[in-house]
């Protein structure tokens, strides 16, 4: 894992697949992956045994691991969708277009 990242596209990716997604609160990662537990499972960077432990978890609890790959799914299409972005794309220019 990273122990910085920007937007974080990877992420996102994972979790549109419904992926219980297992990453550090390093950089804008906490921000786009949501809470930790509900959309994601959150580490901090630089610790192996947080990670190890994250991903056993993960590993043998199924239910757990889906319930949170589902939440993770759902965050994206709310959040990161391209007809969410697109919308909020349109919004900014309104807004900025108003200014003038």
């Amino acid at each position: 894992p990273s122990l910085y990242e920007g937007f974080s596209l990877p992420a996102i990716e994972a979790m549109s697949c419904a992926i219980p997604l297992v990453a550090t609160t390093g950089g804008a990662i906490p921000e786009v992956v949501g809470r930790d537990g509900e959309t994601a499972f959150a580490v901090p960077p630089g610790d192996s045994e947080a990670l190890a432990a994250r991903i056993a978890f993960v590993l043998d609890n199924p239910d757990a691991a889906a319930k949170v790959g589902r939440a993770g799914r759902q965050r994206v299409i709310d959040h990161w969708s391209w007809r969410h972005t697109a919308e909020k794309t349109v919004d900014e220019y309104r807004a900025r277009l108003a200014q003038d």
